[in-house]
């Protein structure tokens, strides 16, 4: 349940974030910055891209530091683009492979 409800709050920010295009070709786009922990934010982004990864029967290897990492940065658009990377990385890489996000 937890999961879904993060995946359906993150779902709603990115669907309002693709209504943003205009923003973006405007230059008009603000980041919403706040202190947020990395490992959360990376979290987030796999569970997104968990499905495409497993479907393709890749091995996902995830290596974080052992320490809290906190960053200021948009959460939102970090795990928007942490996610594109993921998925584009299941797309086009071989059935059966390994893929490895490393920060």
């Amino acid at each position: 349940r937890e999961v879904i409800a993060r995946q359906v709050g993150t779902m709603a920010r990115l669907l309002d974030d693709l209504l943003d295009a205009a923003r973006i070709t405007n230059g008009k786009l603000e980041l919403r910055r706040e202190p947020v922990e990395l490992r959360g934010v990376l979290g987030t982004a796999i569970e997104t891209s968990q499905p495409l990864v497993e479907e393709r029967g890749h091995v996902l290897t995830v290596d974080l530091p052992a320490e809290p990492v906190r960053i200021d940065a948009d959460p939102v658009r970090l795990c928007q683009v942490v996610s594109n990377l993921l998925n584009n990385a299941a797309k086009y890489t071989p059935p059966g492979g390994r893929i490895t996000l490393a920060a």
